[in-house]
């Protein structure tokens, strides 16, 4: 199997990138909110993040 080697690479690492940065912002911020610890549900702020994260993680998934 080749190497993920050069631009492709470099696509895959920037994709991974953005996936992390989504769902890191997605759990610091329900990890602060005091809506999303005490009612157990997200907020709007936490329902975009996710929404957000999925959106980044789906497109990706669909370039591999």
């Amino acid at each position: 199997m080749p190497e993920n080697t050069g631009p492709m690479a470099a696509e895959h690492r920037a994709e991974d990138a953005t996936v992390q940065t989504a769902y890191s912002g997605f759990i610091r911020h329900t990890q602060a909110c005091a809506e999303c610890r005490t009612g157990g549900m997200d907020c709007a702020d936490a329902s975009e993040l996710r929404r957000v994260y999925r959106a980044a993680k789906r497109r990706a998934g669909e370039v591999r």
